[in-house]
């Protein structure tokens, strides 16, 4: 001890100083350093967290782009298949129409050509009976006799063959 006196060191204040360094150490390390300690792991802890649920949202985001782009596709491929069988149901009425306009036109001339068939039938027998009456008046200026029916019929039927 007497080497620490004539260092110029009291060896008990030397000692006080020691003591009161501990219990400052005691009372920082317990009151200061540890909340501190405690706060600096708490904050890292959040910061851990709030990178964790970043990279979290970040992988949902991308997973929601990834289902919104599978569900566009899909609306888009449902769209393309609405329109192609709409054209293909609006080809269909196109064809059935005109399937059925051709039926109908078919039909008109046959109707006509029916008509034309009986109306030329009825002009031919008119005009055969006008002109085997027009012939028997020929006659019978030329033969200045009067046939009856029965003979009239006959001619009329000769001269038309």
């Amino acid at each position: 001890m007497e080497a620490l006196s004539n260092l110029g060191i009291d060896w008990k204040l030397f000692l006080a100083q020691a003591v009161n360094f501990l219990i400052l150490l005691f009372v920082l390390r317990r009151y200061a350093y540890q909340p501190m300690l405690d706060f600096l792991e708490k904050r890292t802890a959040r910061i851990e967290q709030g990178l964790k649920d970043a990279q979290s949202a970040q992988v949902k985001l991308s997973e929601m782009e990834a289902k919104e782009k599978a569900i566009l596709a899909e609306a888009h491929t449902e769209a393309r298949n609405i329109i192609a069988t709409a054209e293909e149901s609006a080809k269909k009425r196109d064809s059935e129409r005109e399937k059925e306009t051709e039926a109908k036109v078919e039909r008109l001339l046959e109707e006509a050509t029916v008509k034309i068939r009986e109306e030329k039938n009825t002009v031919m027998a008119e005009a055969k009976k006008e002109i085997g009456e027009l012939i028997i008046l020929s006659v019978e200026k030329i033969l200045r006799e009067k046939i009856d029916a029965t003979k009239d019929e006959n001619l009329i039927k000769e001269m038309v063959k």
